[in-house]
């Protein structure tokens, strides 16, 4: 096989891999409202339902590096998708709310093997190439989700069960990642350089970790709490109450679809700082307008403001002279993580206390921060350049 066949075969199995994990994810998405009905729980009691899934994420964080560094990304791929498809049909089977928040551990720590196993996967790939391709990657996870939420609609429609439609959707994951794990070949071509699996981040992985924080605060509250907003506060007809979520990603997903386009042109630090600034609009304006179409606009904004963050962020770190980049993805992925720790507890609590709007306006001021770290990155990096 030629060197162009075998690289172009890689970047669509990494692809295919990417696609596997935005559908498990954003199925269980479209199928939260329907879950909290059936355990019978208030805002409040699921927002720390939902915590037990970003406890998942940091543990796997844990796991992670470690395990893509000694079997390789390729390997860990296909094995993890299958256990994330598998603990999909257990999380409609719950029957009790610590039944729930037990698989939704697991199915964090799971996720999080899928996620750096696949982000480590399309740097190896990147290195293949002379142009930024990452970040369409992440769009294909995000036409996924679409899809996803798209099969949510019509299983709501159809009145199926949330359990027959995760059997559904896992079963074709099972077989997609068993089929792709068979022809995802070797390992990609490494740099050769020798640096510490890990050490202390740094401070600029620290400022990246602060980035992917604010960036997957937003991601987590649009994904468990977007559709309850159209539900409770737009009281949008049932065959609309995924309009948000659908918004959120139609636009997330343009955005990283013409993502590497933009990093070319117009610079990493650049865009942190426009997109933080898009989110921060959107938010603001769907929290300020409950009804259902500025409430889709701003949930438009919001995703194609967070469009590029993750994958900018992770190409960043995977440039640290400190880590290998498996490690790096993870330590940024553990900082940005507890967003997703933090977000449930947060929309839970000021929902409860303030109502949701004002809990979509925090999240929304928190956006900011993306563009006051893409400001020190800069500074930082142009202090350690030689003078002229």
């Amino acid at each position: 096989m030629t060197a162009p066949v075998q690289r172009r075969r890689m970047r669509l199995i990494t692809a295919g891999f990417f696609s596997l994990s935005g559908l498990i994810a954003a199925s269980w998405s479209s199928r939260i409202p329907d879950v909290q009905q059936k355990l019978g729980l208030d805002d409040a009691a699921w927002g720390t339902v939902l915590v037990s899934l970003p406890i998942g994420l940091v543990t796997g964080i844990l796991l992670s590096g470690w395990l893509v560094e000694r079997y390789g990304a390729n390997r860990i791929m296909p094995v993890s998708c299958i256990i994330c498809a598998l603990l999909l049909c257990l999380l409609a089977l719950a029957p009790s709310r610590p039944a729930l928040m037990l698989v939704l551990f697991f199915v964090g720590l799971a996720r999080t093997i899928l996620n750096i196993s696949i982000n480590t996967r399309s740097v190896e790939v990147q290195q293949l190439y002379d142009r930024p391709i990452v970040s369409v990657f992440h769009g294909i996870w995000s036409i996924a989700c679409l899809a996803a939420a798209g099969i949510g609609q019509v299983m709501i429609i159809l009145h199926w069960l949330p359990a027959t439609h995760f059997f559904v959707v896992a079963a074709f994951c099972i077989a997609a990642a068993i089929l792709l794990g068979n022809r995802s070949g070797g390992k990609a071509s490494a740099t050769g350089e020798k640096r510490p699996f890990l050490v202390k981040p740094d401070a600029y992985l620290l400022k990246l970790g602060l980035v992917a924080f604010c960036a997957l605060l937003t991601e987590s509250a649009m994904f468990d709490w977007s559709i309850s907003y159209f539900e409770k506060l737009v009281k949008a007809d049932k065959s609309l109450v995924t309009a948000g979520l659908s918004s959120f990603i139609v636009t997330m997903s343009l955005g990283r679809l013409g993502g590497d386009w933009l990093i070319k042109r117009y610079g990493e630090l650049n865009l942190l700082v426009a997109n933080g600034m898009l989110m921060c609009l959107g938010l603001l304006l769907a929290a300020a307008f409950p009804f259902v179409l500025p409430a889709a606009l701003g949930f438009m904004l919001a995703g194609l403001g967070d469009s590029i963050i993750i994958p900018i962020a992770y190409t960043m770190a995977a440039r640290s002279k400190r880590m290998k980049p498996s490690y790096a993805i993870a330590c940024v992925s553990l900082l940005g993580t507890s967003g997703f720790i933090i977000s449930p507890l947060i929309m839970g609590s000021l929902s409860e206390v303030l109502g949701m709007r004002w809990a979509f306006a925090f999240v929304g001021m928190a956006a900011i921060l993306i563009a006051v770290m893409a400001f020190k990155i800069r500074k930082q990096s142009e202090s350690l350049r030689p003078a002229a």
